[in-house]
């Protein structure tokens, strides 16, 4: 009997969740299936945002690329890597996106260690983790560190973060 419950009450979860995502037909709620990415897809003038590290935040943002909400920010300690600043995203429930600001006058050692690995597509080492892959804008102010074992696709973050 309480197996008979618990696989009750296990079903239940499991189709309360599912009807929560997903319309009748299939689709995602409040999502036009027959809408392009160009038209569902939020747009904001990159040019209206300061190059800086919180003007790029923002338009990502805007962009809905990373998470908005205050708590899936996380400060990180930039120094460890050479960088002047640095924040981690969320991106989604399990992924992130680490940005982070170089100092391009006076470019400590470890930041252009890192700055080589990733305009050579190769993974960098950070505190013992070697699955770290990375962009530099296209300013070289800013570098973007990502997992590398991840299956989130960053090429739409990777896309705008060169703009920078």
């Amino acid at each position: 009997m309480k197996r008979l419950i618990a696989i009750l009450l296990a079903v239940m979860v499991l189709v309360s969740l599912s009807a929560c995502t997903v319309g009748t037909d299939g689709t995602k709620l409040g999502v036009d299936p027959t809408a392009t990415e160009e038209t569902q897809a939020p747009k904001a003038d990159i040019n209206s945002y300061d190059k800086t590290l919180d003007g790029m935040i923002e338009y990502f943002k805007e962009m809905e690329l990373i998470s908005k909400k205050e708590a899936d920010k996380t400060v990180m300690q930039a120094e460890m890597i050479g960088a002047k600043n640095g924040v981690r995203f969320k991106v989604d429930a399990t992924n992130f996106v680490e940005f982070y600001e170089i100092d391009t006058t006076a470019t400590p050692d470890e930041a252009e260690k890192l700055i080589d690995a990733f305009e050579n597509n190769e993974n960098y080492k950070v505190l013992g983790i070697e699955d770290v892959k990375g962009v530099v804008s296209g300013s070289g102010k800013f570098v973007m560190l990502y997992s590398a074992t991840s299956t989130y696709d960053y090429s739409k973050i990777k896309n705008e973060f060169v703009k920078f």
